[in-house]
């Protein structure tokens, strides 16, 4: 029993990963309706910021905000110089800037930072905390907060405040927006720079586990899509549950279910989002859409 509580745990730290990158997709679709391909490649960029910002010697507490800032003005940017001239109805297109923005931030990182791996710092310490055999890092308390935080932020900005409330009008019917007097591109641009501050948090909670390298995101970003797919990527909350059953799922798979170990332990939590979308295609707590003739 106290095994199988472990592993479980296990998997929530790894879940809390997927589950604050599913986050920042979840933000960015319901903010300007699109899905971020490059949002997993924006988080590392964010860790790597961060990174940087502790070379000056800056506390950690410090450099994450920072990253955080430094990330959305980028986000900003991409959406200003390469994302508005896209037409956002024609989704061939859209996945296709999405691929070549992945590869291009990539790109970037690796030729500013390089490809080989850095440690990067424990969030919390390095303090271990045992009750009853069960092992509680600080690290999964670090995960716990800095997620579920990002969470509340999200739900309270996007549905208890009028910028949360343009924002998502923008999203639903530009056209109509812009008769209230709501500029389309620069509502927009605010969605992209939103979502990539809420990024960099996994990219920061990702950083001191799976070592901060360029491709460190790759694994994560197809969990986080399962993700939203499984919670229903138009709920907050759906898509965090949704990170965190996968990552428990996909633990307690590699552990008890014989031929899944290694990288096969993922088949599990696959198997179970495949089930779910055939019967709910919105997801567990995802709305569906409807469509007035």
């Amino acid at each position: 029993m106290i095994e199988f509580i472990q592993i479980s745990l296990d998997g929530l730290m790894t879940g809390l990963v997927y589950a604050a990158l599913a986050l920042a997709l979840s933000v960015i679709f319901q903010g300007t309706g699109m899905l971020n391909l490059a949002q997993g490649e924006m988080a590392v960029l964010a860790a790597y910021i961060s990174y940087s910002v502790l070379l000056f010697g800056l506390p950690l507490w410090l450099a994450i905000p920072i990253a955080i800032v430094v990330s959305a003005v980028i986000g900003a940017a991409i959406y200003f110089f390469v994302v508005r001239w896209v037409d956002r109805r024609n989704q061939t297109a859209l996945t296709t800037l999405g691929v070549t923005l992945l590869l291009g931030v990539s790109a970037v990182i690796s030729m500013i930072w390089g490809t080989d791996p850095h440690r990067f710092p424990p969030l919390f310490g390095t303090w271990v905390f045992h009750l009853g055999g069960v092992r509680l890092t600080s690290q999964q308390v670090a995960g716990v907060v800095l997620v579920g935080g990002a969470m509340i932020a999200m739900a309270l900005l996007l549905t208890r405040t009028n910028f949360g409330l343009r924002l998502r009008a923008v999203a639903q019917n530009q056209s109509s927006a812009a008769l209230l007097g709501l500029s389309g591109g620069l509502w927009l641009a605010t969605g992209w720079a939103v979502a990539s501050g809420v990024g960099t948090i996994a990219g920061v909670v990702a950083a001191p586990t799976l070592g901060l390298s360029p491709g460190m995101m790759t694994v994560p970003l197809l969990m986080a899509l399962a993700a939203t797919n499984l919670g229903g990527i138009t709920s907050r909350v759906g898509v965090v549950l949704g990170g965190l059953i996968i990552g428990v799922l996909a633990a307690l798979g590699g552990r008890y279910v014989p031929g899944l170990g290694g990288d096969l332990n993922v088949l599990l939590a696959f198997a179970v989002v495949i089930v779910v979308v055939l019967f709910k295609p919105a997801g567990l707590f995802g709305r569906e859409s409807t469509v007035r003739a």
